[in-house]
Order: structure tokens, then C-alpha cells, then sequence
């Protein structure tokens, strides 16, 4: 029994080191190597009407270096409709880790013209440490439903009767 006494202050530091990973895991603290990085897509509809612009904020929450890569595409059909790339060159900066500040606002009109399902991929890259998180969100974009205008001549011009 002369081992027992090690057994509870062993178990309380494991339990302490668990909570420890589990807040650095769900971004309540912010610490290397175990805060993962976490894409967040904000303001993204399920559906749109063709030429209605689709506007959504992509930002990338977690801990690592200030030197990163962030894509972005939009895809219809199997076809890359649109496309964005910012990658950091990691050469000419000085290096800094800390809390990702990261997020960056999107708006897609007239390359999102045809009807159908569209799929966003979306693709972060710490380009210091190596981590890497991706996200997946898809639309709709459906043919509208058309405005009718019509124009009643004779009100609008002010002439009674039937004009020939």
C-alpha cells in the first residue's frame, strides 16, 4: 500500500491535463498543439433565385502562426464556377503564433447564374504548423419565379378609350 499514496495526485493530474485539452478543444483556451482549427461559415442561405447575389463570412477560429492559406470554390455540376486562393508567403513576414484573427466575406452573383445545387468547398492551412481544417455547405439556386410587369398604357398616359 506504500504506492497507493502516489495513485490520487497521478489520477487528479490526468483528470486536470483532460479538462485542460477539452477547453483547449472547444476554444475556451487557446493553446498550441491543442486547439484545433475551426472553419465557421456565417450568412450562407440553403436556397437563392438566379441572379440573387449569395453572400456568406468565412472565419477560421483556433491558435498557430500568422502565416496561412485560406480556398475557397464554389462548385456546380462538377464545374468550378468561382474560385478564391490567399496564401501568405511565409518568407517575407515574421513569424508570429497566437489566437487565429482570420475571416474573410464572400459574394458570389453572376458566376452562381444557373439553376441547380451548388457545393462550397473550403479549405485553411496554417503554413507554419501544418494544421488544416475544411468545411463543406451547399445551396440552392432555383429559377425565379419572374416578375410580371405590366403596363397599362392608357392609365399611365392618361388617354381614355382604345388608342389606334
Amino acid at each position: 500500500m506504500a504506492g497507493s499514496k502516489y495513485i490520487a495526485p497521478a489520477g487528479a493530474a490526468a483528470v486536470a491535463f483532460g479538462v485542460f485539452v477539452a477547453l483547449a478543444q472547444t476554444h475556451v483556451i487557446f493553446v498550441p498543439y491543442f486547439t484545433q482549427a475551426v472553419l465557421k461559415v456565417q450568412e450562407l442561405a440553403g436556397s437563392y433565385d438566379i441572379g440573387e447575389p449569395v453572400r456568406f463570412v468565412v472565419t477560421a477560429e483556433g491558435y498557430g502562426s500568422n502565416c496561412h492559406s485560406l480556398e475557397v470554390q464554389a462548385v456546380h455540376e462538377g464545374e468550378r464556377a468561382s474560385y478564391f486562393k490567399r496564401a501568405d508567403d511565409c518568407r517575407f513576414m515574421e513569424i508570429t503564433h497566437g489566437q487565429y484573427n482570420m475571416t474573410r466575406s464572400f459574394e458570389y452573383g453572376s458566376e452562381v447564374g444557373q439553376a441547380g445545387q451548388y457545393t462550397v468547398e473550403i479549405k485553411f492551412e496554417d503554413l507554419v504548423d501544418g494544421t488544416k481544417a475544411v468545411a463543406t455547405k451547399t445551396f440552392e439556386v432555383q429559377a425565379g419565379q419572374g416578375r410580371n410587369l405590366t403596363l397599362d398604357l392608357n392609365e399611365n398616359l392618361g388617354i381614355e378609350g382604345n388608342p389606334r
